[in-house]
Formats: C-alpha cells, sequence, structure tokens
C-alpha cells in the first residue's frame, strides 16, 4: 500500500516498515527535548518536587545515570508481595535527529511545525516508569501523566517532550499550561490519531496509535468521501471511550457513526478486530463507516 501522509506532498511518498511492531510497553517511555545542555538536579531535588505532586517518595537509586524513586501512592501486586511502582529519570544525552523517523515526523500535529522544533532540539533527558506494567491501567497512565509534568517543571528551559509510544511532539509550554481534565490526559497526550493518503486513489486512512502501549486496542478507518477532520474527532471519541470502559466493544458491534459531521446514534458503524493497515504491527479495531468504506473487510 503506497500511502502519504496530509502533511506531506504526493512525491515524498512513505515507505512502511511492516517489521517494526506495537507491542504492551513494559516501560513507558517519554523524552524531553533541550536546544541547549540542561543541567540536572540531584535525586533530593526532585524527590521534593515528586512529593508535591504524589506525596511520599522513596529515592531508590540516586545516581545521575538513572535516578529512581518508589512512588509509595500506588501498590504494584506480583507473586510475591506488592511493591510500590518506580518513576526513573535518565542522565542528559545528546538528541539524535534520526531517533525520529520520517514517518512520525509526517504525524506531528499538535505543534505548528514539528520538524523545525525538533531541529532546534541537541539533548535529550529520558522518563520512564518501572515495576508499572501490572497496575491497572489507568493508575499506571495517571502515574506518568503526572511524571511527565513534574519534570517538565523541574525544567524550565526544557524545548519540547516526546511521547514515544504515540509518536506525539509537544512543546513544554503546551505542557505546563494544558487545562485538560486529569482523567483525558491520557488520551490526549498518549494517543496520536493519524491521517494518511493512500496513493493512486481518493482513499484515506485514519488510525490511533497510543492505546497499544496500554493493552488496549488502536482503532482504524479507512474510507473516501467523509471529511478527514470529522474523522480524526470520532477517532478521538472513540478512544476516549474505549479508554474509560476498558474496550468493551467486541467483533462484529456496532458504534454510533457520523451524519452531517456529527455523531449521530442514527448512524451504526460495524466494528471487527483485524491487523493495522499502518505501521507498526498491531490488532487495532477496524471501525467500517458504512457507504464511505474503502478498501475489502471479510
Amino acid at each position: 500500500m503506497g500511502l502519504f501522509s496530509k502533511k506531506k506532498g504526493p512525491k515524498e511518498e512513505l515507505k512502511q516498515n511492516l517489521e517494526e511492531k506495537a507491542e504492551f510497553q513494559n516501560l513507558y517511555q517519554i523524552y524531553l527535548l533541550f536546544e541547549e545542555k540542561p543541567v540536572k538536579p540531584e535525586a533530593g531535588i526532585i524527590r521534593t518536587a515528586l512529593e508535591e505532586t504524589f506525596g511520599a517518595i522513596d529515592i531508590v537509586s540516586p545516581s545521575p545515570a538513572l535516578t529512581s524513586f518508589a512512588v509509595k501512592k500506588y501498590l504494584a501486586q506480583f507473586k510475591d508481595g506488592a511493591l510500590p511502582p518506580q518513576v526513573v529519570m535518565g542522565d542528559v544525552q545528546e538528541f539524535r535527529q534520526d531517533s525520529i523517523d520520517a514517518f512520525s515526523r509526517s504525524q506531528l500535529w499538535d505543534v505548528a511545525d514539528g520538524d523545525a522544533l525538533l531541529e532546534r532540539c541537541r539533548y535529550e533527558i529520558f522518563l520512564f516508569d518501572m515495576m508499572a506494567a501490572v497496575l491497572e491501567y489507568k493508575e499506571r497512565c495517571e502515574m506518568m501523566m503526572d511524571w511527565m509534568e513534574t519534570a517538565v517543571r523541574l525544567f524550565p528551559d526544557c524545548t519540547a517532550v516526546w511521547v514515544k509510544p504515540a509518536g506525539k511532539l509537544f512543546t513544554a509550554e503546551q505542557i505546563r499550561e494544558h487545562r485538560i481534565p486529569r482523567e483525558d490526559r491520557f488520551v490526549y497526550f498518549g494517543v496520536n490519531a493519524r491521517l494518511f493518503n493512500i496513493s493512486g486513489s481518493d482513499d484515506k486512512v485514519v488510525d490511533t496509535l497510543g492505546l497499544y502501549a496500554i493493552g488496549l486496542p488502536d482503532v482504524q478507518y479507512h474510507f473516501r468521501g467523509l471529511e478527514p477532520q470529522a474523522v480524526v474527532n470520532h477517532a478521538y471519541n472513540v478512544a476516549s471511550y474505549l479508554y474509560d470502559a476498558d474496550a468493551p466493544v467486541k467483533s462484529g458491534e456496532t458504534i454510533d457513526g457520523i451524519a452531517d459531521g456529527q455523531l449521530s446514534r442514527e448512524v451504526q458503524w460495524k466494528c471487527q478486530y483485524e491487523d493495522a493497515l499502518i505501521q507498526p504491527v498491531r490488532v487495532v479495531m477496524d471501525i467500517c463507516p458504512g457507504e464511505y468504506a474503502a478498501g475489502h473487510r471479510e
């Protein structure tokens, strides 16, 4: 399938890497990006900031290479007992421009000029979680969103934030100043609704990237004749529903579709689980948009 992003011209056709697989993220990865080399605070300062966010915090490792903290607000249940999950901050590293490829760069919808923003960045700091994969997924997402926001506050010179599992880029200002309700933050920051044109046709594909990382299905639409932004909005609405309700929709069931650009109960679209059309390889909930459907479905 030849395809190009809405942000790319048809002469810049994107090449898929069908070897790339999207799997549940045992470590959820977020990167802080900087124009100038930042000074990483020592562990005690980071702990104080974390305590303002989470309450009780223990320093697990003060090492600058990987500074880790136990978040005692949560408990991860293991066979041998329960332990608090950890949030971890790596040391300052050089940011490699090729670590974010052209395919990902074609889907940076949340900033005005993602390429220009990335080109300014020269350094990175890696954030992730540990022993958190067994948490209830909403608790884990809440913890990671709070960790991201806390880390950005610690670095006034942070330029941008790369949420790797979703392929989403934000300015640090967007993180600091957002007014997204707490329960909606993960879908806003951790799920990317992507848009592709299929070369040689009027077909388009909208899908989401990010729910797979926490064990939920992403969604996908293969269509023609619908306003793409309406489909993107629908994708975010469905992603929010799947996140809120732990993906209750089964293959063969229907959900509300779109009529006159708006969500409508009068229109029902059938859902089925299948392999994604667009990389990375993963199982998605394909939503068949009725008369606007493109491609072949079983």
